[in-house]
């Protein structure tokens, strides 16, 4: 994803606060303060108040939820296309169900969430993309849950590639086949034989703690179609602006 120019003169990566205007972003910046984000950092426990929200400029978070034999899968990514923490904007008391940590390490912005809420009472623009974001979070959630269940292992890595893919600036994805035998729910030898049938056609190559994509366009046809569907789910969801966030994820 490219940075986005914004009409207010700012150049942000965040594409919520790059299409924010000039007097609503003005607004919100007292309450935004830049942080970098390391990898396995956690933002929110499952359980925990949400206080703050983040707004992703570079790296990839990840939510989790608990299963009942000590595991965890994950259930949805944010990138610069968003923030961390959503369900903040709709009640002052919202509780984490999820676990939210750094995937990729980038950097953002940490907001109060109490601040962000009081500025979305005021600014129309803030609140209708905050609002579009929480929509593609939930359809993002139910897509995901529909994957997990239905599709084989060696599809749902390639679309959870390209997710990443997505949201980054590089081919070369900084990722374990333990981290992601964590993020697909299954046995890191299942994560060894779907990587394997992928690198044999050509569409990644493994290297400790790396794979790297070789083939954008042929790994996009090797993966399920819920990649495709939640892609048309984001363009749905723009439509009916003419001047959009999530314009650059691919």
């Amino acid at each position: 994803m490219a940075i986005v120019k914004s009409p207010n003169g700012a150049a942000f990566r965040n594409e919520i606060l790059a299409w924010l205007s000039s007097n609503d972003l003005e607004t919100l910046r007292p309450h935004l303060h830049r942080l970098s984000l390391a990898s396995q950092q956690v933002l929110h426990e499952r359980g925990s108040l949400i206080t703050d929200v983040y707004f992703m400029e570079e790296g990839i978070c990840s939510l989790t939820a608990d299963t009942f034999d000590g595991g965890q899968v994950e259930v949805g990514v944010t990138g610069r296309e968003g923030f961390v923490g959503v369900t903040a904007i709709l009640n002052p008391d919202a509780i984490a169900v999820h676990r939210a940590f750094i995937q990729v390490q980038g950097s953002g912005f940490r907001c109060a969430a109490a601040a962000l809420r009081k500025v979305i009472e005021q600014s129309p623009s803030l609140r209708d993309a905050c609002y579009r974001y929480l929509q593609m979070v939930m359809l993002e959630s139910a897509q995901a849950a529909a994957c997990n269940a239905r599709h084989n292992l060696p599809e749902r890595l390639a679309r959870w590639l390209l997710t990443v893919r997505d949201r980054v600036d590089t081919d070369a994805l900084p990722l374990t086949h333990e981290f992601l035998s964590i993020m697909l729910g299954v046995r890191r030898s299942g994560v060894s034989v779907a990587a394997e049938t992928l690198q044999a056609g050509g569409l990644i190559r493994q290297t400790r703690g790396r794979i790297t994509i070789l083939n954008r366009e042929a790994l996009a046809a090797a993966c399920c179609d819920c990649y495709r569907i939640v892609q048309e789910s984001r363009k749905q969801v723009c439509s009916n602006r003419r001047e959009h966030p999530y314009s650059t994820v691919q």
